[in-house]
């Protein structure tokens, strides 16, 4: 597999069988190699029969969900995180469930956190809404950007991945203002100077992205509030939900929120917003109609 691959974690649980699924589609829309991983805690003499049978399973759930896309497994040897994410430095995207299996709670798991933090492509953490299948190509996929740089090319990443699933595009952002800024920016009798500036950004944005995909339809969200949890709101709607990655050593309020708790999807863009890769559209695919 000489491209950059779509690598799947997974440990045989539903929830990483979901995420290999959405890998072979991904991996399908992009154009990729898929190469399945699944990571034993310690090392034995050799590879043991539950994890082949893991794999194996896995490699079929694949080859069902992306058809013609050259799947690969490998059984590998120590700490899940550190193992995947060395891994996936040669990787286009990496994908994982949100959690492993055994748990009843749709908490984050221990490794999928570790990821988020350390992988540097871009990593999609595969979750749903109980009744949600997974795609869900009925939805717009959904970006959330802050304004700050990297925001327009964290948006033609997204625009391209909408692009290719032939979704539409739901740009949204949320800012939140303090009561005393309302209380001062309401005794002077001004309008929301902040939704202006962001409602004219967003504007830009959308018809640059526009002049890459003439059929893509667009949405723009401007609105005050509490950001992590309007995202959260907005995702119940969405296939796929992306973000930037947060510059903090933490994994910031508005991603641990949408990776504790999203109805769909989670997909963190690389680390570089500027050298965003971007996915490949599929070959004769035609664009729908701007409407």
């Amino acid at each position: 597999m000489s491209a950059r691959p779509v690598i799947a974690g997974t440990d045989g649980s539903g929830g990483a069988t979901r995420a290999v699924a959405w890998a072979a589609e991904e991996a399908r829309l992009r154009g990729l190699p898929l190469q399945i991983a699944c990571v034993l805690a310690r090392r034995t003499a050799g590879p043991p029969l539950v994890a082949e049978d893991i794999v194996r399973r896995a490699a079929a759930v694949a080859r069902i969900n992306g058809p013609g896309v050259p799947v690969g497994t490998r059984v590998l040897h120590g700490r899940p995180d550190e193992v995947l994410a060395r891994l996936a430095a040669d990787a286009e995207l990496l994908v994982v469930g949100h959690r492993g299996g055994g748990r009843a709670l749709p908490t984050l798991g221990r490794t999928a956190a570790r990821l988020v933090r350390a992988a540097r492509p871009a990593v999609a953490v595969v979750r749903a809404a109980p009744g949600r299948p997974v795609p869900d190509r009925a939805r717009p996929v959904l970006v959330a950007v802050d304004g700050r740089p990297g925001s327009g090319a964290l948006v033609r990443y997204a625009a391209d991945t909408a692009a290719a699933r032939d979704a539409d595009l739901h740009i949204a952002h949320i800012w939140d203002e303090r009561p005393a800024d309302v209380a001062a920016r309401l005794g002077r009798r001004q309008r929301v100077p902040h939704r202006v500036a962001a409602e004219r950004a967003l504007a830009e944005i959308a018809a640059t992205v526009t002049a890459d995909h003439p059929g893509l339809r667009i949405r723009c969200t401007v609105e005050r509030g509490r950001p992590a949890w309007s995202v959260l709101e907005l995702s119940d709607a969405a296939q796929l939900v992306i973000v930037g990655r947060h510059l903090g050593p933490g994994l910031g309020a508005l991603t641990s929120v949408l990776l504790q708790a999203s109805s769909c999807p989670v997909l963190l863009a690389p680390r570089s917003p500027a050298g965003v890769a971007r996915p490949r559209r599929r070959e004769g695919t035609a664009s729908t109609p701007a409407g």
